[in-house]
């Protein structure tokens, strides 16, 4: 069933759609902050940094460029340069595929691997600290499965960025 046709800044403000993804938003963008916080202070690493890592681990034989970019949102232009950052830092490595030499395969490093253990082990403690007190395990379920489908159904939206 559709939903009603918005026709005032007073249906606006009120319409559950909007109010729903105005509260994930603001959610997500104060958990951020609070969990990019806590890596940096741990681990010395982006919260960016993070999520490469953490794909990485997925992947030992190494992920191409490309797929960084499409799984962590970035362009090819950003990602590069976030890859540079961790070259330069020995978190990361890249080799030429060797299934074709024109691409350039990411794989972690030692460093890295250290540097994503200590993170996860604080962002895990962090999020158990702001977490656990609003969330009992049933409902951190629920709300993880259903973000897991919000996710798939945007991402399936989302143009690539070139």
């Amino acid at each position: 069933m559709a939903e009603k046709e918005i026709t005032s800044g007073a249906e606006a403000a009120a319409d559950a759609r909007i109010r729903a993804v105005g509260v994930l938003l603001d959610t997500s963008a104060l958990l951020e902050r609070l969990l990019a916080g806590t890596i940096q202070r741990a681990a010395g690493i982006s919260h960016s940094m993070f999520e490469v890592l953490l794909l990485l681990a997925e992947r030992p034989d190494g992920a191409p460029i490309r797929e960084l970019c499409d799984r962590v949102i970035l362009t090819s232009g950003g990602a590069t340069r976030l890859i540079d950052r961790m070259v330069t830092a020995g978190l990361a490595e890249r080799h030429p595929s060797p299934a074709d030499r024109r691409v350039q395969l990411v794989t972690m490093t030692a460093e890295g691997e250290r540097a994503l253990v200590t993170a996860a082990r604080a962002h895990a403690a962090e999020t158990d600290r702001v977490l656990s007190p609003a969330l009992p395990p049933d409902d951190l379920a629920a709300l993880l499965a259903a973000l897991d489908r919000l996710g798939r159904q945007a991402r399936a939206q989302l143009p690539p960025l070139g």
